[in-house]
Parts: structure tokens; C-alpha cells; sequence
């Protein structure tokens, strides 16, 4: 191995230092090959493609490649460098910018053999199978970093996040964690308690969310905003969301609010100060967990109630939240315990979508009679446990059938797809059963893409909510799994609402028998279609007049109660 004399790599290191990054990759690149055969060099050359503000996604894969031979340098050297580790660790943060994260995974887990105690290893293993859809893994990782370092805050969000998205994980489990997340966040948090004294008129009732854009969350918000009775209920949206990131819907959310305040550029104790001074009487919280929460905002008491709501359908497990919206079908009587908040209970369903303006046409003529029965789940990819492929490729295997898989609100990534068909393949079902259809820019076109499907299979145990009440809107049925908690009985209480119970299975194999049954019943299932959209506009899932009344009573009764106490 040729060598460099220790001025050129102090040279090297001085430019490096001064965050001369062209420069310095201009004088390495000079060197020609021999710049591979030097750990330090290609240590420095990699960091600077990192850094480098000008590196375009080549310049980050080759810093991946760089990483990636010089801690199999590292790893050969006896004794090892204490700092071996180091370009393992990098080749993980770069791995978030690339997405390679299917070539990666090896590698760390090789990392991890050698290095089992390693936080940054494990926190790296955690959320790369998270990005790949893997959340047994992912939870795996997480529960082992938690308890190598129990008081650590970081990662524990998407750790109890992704706790829904796995089977076997009891709500008694799930809430234990959310009070050991809340506990950390709450060390030294004054619980300060705010009482509007005030009887009002008009409630004062803030929103709270990162999500007033083309999303689930405004799709459900949209008529409940238009229909509250302006004598009852003045109505503050607080947007956390990016202004780059402010479409139609935005403009929509904007209109149909008494009032809006945009927070995306304030730091957290600026919006906690700005909400208070807001009088807010109620604050309800749209984010719960997911990505763009401000649980660092809710922790606090802004407003003297506070509630979570839509965004997320399950406990945070955080004390300055009081109460937790749910319906009768989501949360049994005996399992209100299991939450930290407490549940106010609505009558028929926890929420109602508005009917979206332009309906495409229902087509039960657009298929080829020569087709395969078409299978079909528009659900985020993230949903698509072990599990649910586990049961679809049993459903696949027995029927002359086909499924179409579509991500609601983006294009999927291929390293996604591909990992969803590997899956599929190991199970024995061939590539052609599995067909992905592209993200559409308008709704329209996304609903109408459902006349491509017979009949559409709900995810467990997180299935889909937008994803089914816009199915059935387009003479879908959903054949949807019973759930434990609040969250995995979503699709439960959708079909409920419908009267729509014989699409419930009760269990894997009943789920497997029921979407046989209904490729074997072709004729019956589209008969049944006719009059589906009729039958779902008219029940609960739909009825955003009756449902904005009974949300504004429950809105009365808390805060009446909370003047009177």
C-alpha cells in the first residue's frame, strides 16, 4: 500500500476543519486510486461528500461506499481503533438520505454482532426497519435500546408508534410504555392548572395540528367546520405545518376557521404562550404521536382541557391530556383503564368524513369478464404487517385472484415495493399476483382507481379509516379484522356504522374463509355493490350534520363541567 507523507493529510484535515469541502475533494480526487488505500483519507473525503452542501445524490452513495471500506478496515485491524465504529455510524445517517436502506441492513446487523451494547447500532437497526416497513424488527431494537438505557426520551415516539402496527402487543403493554415516554417527558414540568372562570356563550376551541393540507385529518375536519353553529363554538386552527407545504385544503381549513394562526416558524414556548394568551377554553390535539406532533406544546397546560382527537387512535399516555375522543365500538366499557386519558364517548361513530366534491362514477362494468377477482388495499405500506402478508398470501394462493396495492398519499419507493414482494415470495405467491398502482395528484382520480377492485382487504392490527370510508364510497366493500383497543377497531366501527358486520372476520382464519367466500360468490358481492354508496352516505360514516351535533355536546358537556367544578 502506498503511502502519504503527514503533511498532505494535515493538509488534508486543515481544509476539512475549515469546511473547504470542494477544495479538499478537488486535491483527493488528484490523488487517483491511491486515495482507496488510506482509512484517514477516505474518512475525510466521505465526511466532506457528507457536509458538502454542493454533494448531489452520487456524492452521498460514493461517501456510503467510502464508510462502508473503511470500517471493513477498521473491523480487520487488531488491536481495533476505539473509533472503528465511527464509519458504521455515518454510513447510517447518510443511509437516510440515500434510502439504501435494504443494502445497509446487513451491514449494521454485522455491526450489531460484534457491537450488541452499542446504542447508536441499535437506534440505527430500530429505524431502518421502521423505513423498511419491518416494525417487529424495529420494536425489537427499540425494547432492547430502552432497556440497555431506560431514561432515554429519544427514539420512544416511534417506538410507541410503531407499537400499533405490531400483533400480539396488549393495550396493558402499550399504555405501560406511554406513562414511562410521559414520565421522562414530564421530569420537572410545572403542572400548572388554567380555569377560565368565564361562563361563555361562544367555547373558545383550538385545533392543533400539522396536517391542514391534503390529508386524512382535514378530510374529517372539512364539514365539521363548516357545520358548527358559529353561536356555540368559535373555532382556532393552530397550523404547525411547513407554509411550503400549504395547498387547496390549507386555503379551505383557513376559510372555514373562525380564526387562524400560523406557528410553523415558533419555537414550542412561543406557541405554548401564544395559545394561552389565546383564551383558549378547549384545546384539542390532531397529532397525538404521529410525525409533526407537538406533544412538547401538550405536555404543558394550555388550555384548562385538553384532548386528543383523530390524528392518532390511541392513548399518549401524556397527564395534561384529559380526555380521549372514541365511539362504544372502539373502546368497551371495561377497557377504559388502559388509556391514560379519559374517554368521552360519542354516541354512534368517533368521527365522520366529508363527502369529497367531485365523486367519480361507480363503474361495475369496467372490468374484463376474463379478469381475476380483484383483491385491493389502498392503505399506507407502512400498515402491511408479517402478518397481514401472511394471511393475503393464503387468500392468493387458494383463489384464481389478483390484489392491487396503492399508497393513499405518495409514490412508493422502490426499495418498499421490493420488499413487499419479497415477502410475498417466500410465501409462494407469484410476482404477477401483486400489481401497484401509481399515486394520482387529485382525489378523483385516486377514487376512481377503486373500480379496479372487487373487494377490499382491510390491514390488521392497524387498518385503514380514510382508506375504507372512501372504498365503500365507491361501492367497496371492506373486509376488516376485530381489533383489542381503540386503534385495531377502527375498520370495526366503520362497518358497524355501515351494518355492514358480515365483513367482519373475527379471526385470521376466519378473515382467510370470508374473502374465499366472496371470490366464490362473485354475483352475490356485486349485487350488493349496487347500493352501496346510497347505503354509506346515508349512515353514520357520512352524516357530518348528525355528527357535528353530537360533537358539539360532548364539547358542552366537558366544558360545562369543567366551569361547574
Amino acid at each position: 500500500m502506498l503511502d502519504l507523507d503527514q503533511e498532505t493529510i494535515k493538509k488534508f484535515q486543515i481544509l476539512f476543519n475549515n469546511k473547504q469541502y470542494s477544495t479538499l475533494e478537488f486535491e483527493i480526487n488528484f490523488l487517483g486510486d491511491i486515495k482507496e488505500q488510506h482509512p484517514k483519507v477516505m474518512m475525510l473525503y466521505a465526511l466532506s461528500k457528507t457536509l458538502n452542501p454542493m454533494s448531489k445524490e452520487d456524492d452521498l452513495l460514493e461517501a456510503s461506499y467510502l464508510y462502508e471500506k473503511v470500517y471493513s478496515v477498521g473491523k480487520k485491524k487488531v488491536p481495533r481503533d476505539p473509533n472503528y465504529l465511527d464509519p458504521m455510524i455515518n454510513l447510517i445517517f447518510i443511509c437516510f438520505k440515500t434510502k439504501i436502506y435494504d443494502s445497509v441492513l446487513p451491514l449494521v446487523l454485522e455491526a450489531f454482532e460484534d457491537n450488541p451494547k452499542n446504542e447508536k447500532i441499535i437506534e440505527g437497526l430500530a429505524l431502518i426497519n421502521a423505513k423498511l416497513f419491518n416494525f417487529n424488527d424495529a420494536v425489537k431494537y427499540y425494547q432492547l435500546l430502552f432497556k440497555i438505557n431506560p431514561g432515554r426520551s429519544a427514539g420512544r415516539m416511534v417506538f410507541l408508534a410503531g407499537l400499533n402496527y405490531v400483533s400480539g402487543i396488549t393495550q396493558k403493554y402499550y399504555l405501560s410504555e406511554c406513562l414511562k415516554h410521559s414520565e421522562i417527558l414530564e421530569k420537572n414540568l410545572a403542572n400548572e392548572v388554567l380555569i377560565n372562570s368565564n361562563k361563555n356563550e361562544i367555547i373558545k376551541v383550538g385545533f392543533l395540528s400539522s396536517d391542514f393540507k391534503k390529508h386524512s385529518v382535514s378530510f374529517f375536519l372539512e364539514d365539521l367546520f363548516l357545520r358548527f353553529d358559529k353561536k356555540q363554538i368559535e373555532v382556532f386552527a393552530i397550523s404547525t405545518l411547513d407554509v411550503a407545504k400549504h395547498d387547496t385544503m390549507t386555503e379551505t381549513i383557513k376559510n372555514l376557521a373562525d380564526q387562524w394562526h400560523d406557528v410553523s416558524d415558533k419555537s414550542d414556548i412561543e406557541i405554548i404562550s401564544l395559545i394561552k394568551s389565546l383564551n383558549i377554553d378547549i384545546l384539542i390535539d390532531l397529532n397525538g404521536l404521529t410525525a409533526g406532533n407537538k406533544i412538547n406544546v401538550i405536555k404543558n397546560r394550555c388550555a384548562p382541557i385538553q384532548i386528543s382527537w383523530l390524528g392518532y387512535n390511541n392513548s399518549t399516555g401524556i397527564k395534561n391530556i384529559d380526555y380521549l375522543i372514541a365511539d362504544k365500538n372502539l373502546i368497551k366499557k371495561n377497557e377504559e383503564n388502559l388509556y391514560s386519558e379519559k374517554i368521552l364517548f360519542l354516541p354512534k361513530i368517533w368521527n365522520a368524513l366529508s363527502k369529497p366534491k367531485n365523486l367519480p362514477q361507480i363503474n361495475l362494468l369496467s372490468k374484463i369478464s376474463s379478469k381475476p377477482f380483484s383483491y385491493g388495499s389502498f392503505n399506507s405500506f407502512s400498515k402491511i404487517s408479517e402478518d397481514v402478508i401472511d394471511v393475503w398470501s393464503q387468500i392468493l394462493r387458494n383463489t384464481n385472484s389478483q390484489i392491487y396495492l396503492k399508497n393513499p398519499t405518495h409514490d412508493t419507493p422502490s426499495f418498499v415495493k421490493k420488499n413487499i414482494i419479497e415477502k410475498f415470495l417466500e410465501r409462494n405467491v407469484s410476482k404477477d399476483k401483486i400489481l401497484f398502482l401509481d399515486h394520482q395528484l387529485n382525489r378523483h382520480d385516486h377514487l376512481k382507481l377503486y373500480n379496479e377492485i372487487d373487494l377490499a382487504l382491510d390491514t390488521f392490527p392497524y387498518p385503514g379509516v380514510t382508506t375504507s370510508c372512501e372504498a365503500v364510497l365507491m361501492a367497496v366493500p371492506v373486509l376488516t379484522m376485530k381489533g383489542h383497543n381503540l386503534n385495531s377497531r377502527c375498520g370495526e366501527s366503520i362497518n358497524i356504522n355501515l351494518k355492514m358486520e358480515d365483513f367482519i372476520a373475527e379471526n385470521k382464519n376466519d378473515y382467510v374463509n370470508k374473502a374465499i367466500y366472496w371470490q366464490h360468490n362473485s354475483k352475490t358481492l356485486k349485487k350488493l355493490k349496487q347500493n352501496l354508496r346510497a347505503k354509506a352516505l346515508s349512515s353514520p360514516v357520512f352524516d357530518t350534520e348528525s355528527f357535528t351535533k353530537d360533537f358539539t355536546n360532548i364539547i358542552k358537556e366537558v366544558y360545562l363541567k369543567k366551569i361547574n367544578t
